[in-house]
């Protein structure tokens, strides 16, 4: 079984040292976590929110990239969040969308954005 030989740890450092990527493999990183969130939410039974977990951890924790490369990032991840937030399923949804509003609380608390 894949789940048992897997080590979890390293998974959840892909995501953890993220950060640390080039700016284009963030922009790679997050398109492809947006589309096995996708797949995870709208094609598996019942649907699972661990991608769309990840990118929102990823999202934060590169929320201090340039601009223009979280404008890159977030080109899927809006498109991503929209998707989701229609989902028929209300706790998905709901999911979604408070998701997004934490991380506008977080975006809005970055210095440079004091005034908005």
């Amino acid at each position: 079984q894949l789940s048992a030989s897997m080590d979890f740890g390293a998974v959840d450092r892909v995501f953890s040292r993220s950060a640390q990527l080039n700016n284009d493999a963030i922009v790679s990183l997050v398109q492809y976590l947006c589309q096995m969130s996708n797949e995870e939410i709208f094609v598996a039974s019942p649907p699972r929110i661990f991608s769309m977990q990840k990118i929102i951890e990823v999202a934060d924790l590169n929320m201090d990239r340039m601009r223009f490369v979280w404008s890159q990032m977030w080109q899927y991840m809006s498109k991503h969040f929209t998707t989701v937030g229609c989902h028929p399923n209300q706790s998905i949804a709901m999911f979604a969308i408070d998701s997004l509003k934490q991380l506008a609380m977080k975006f809005l608390e970055k210095p440079e954005l004091a005034n908005f």
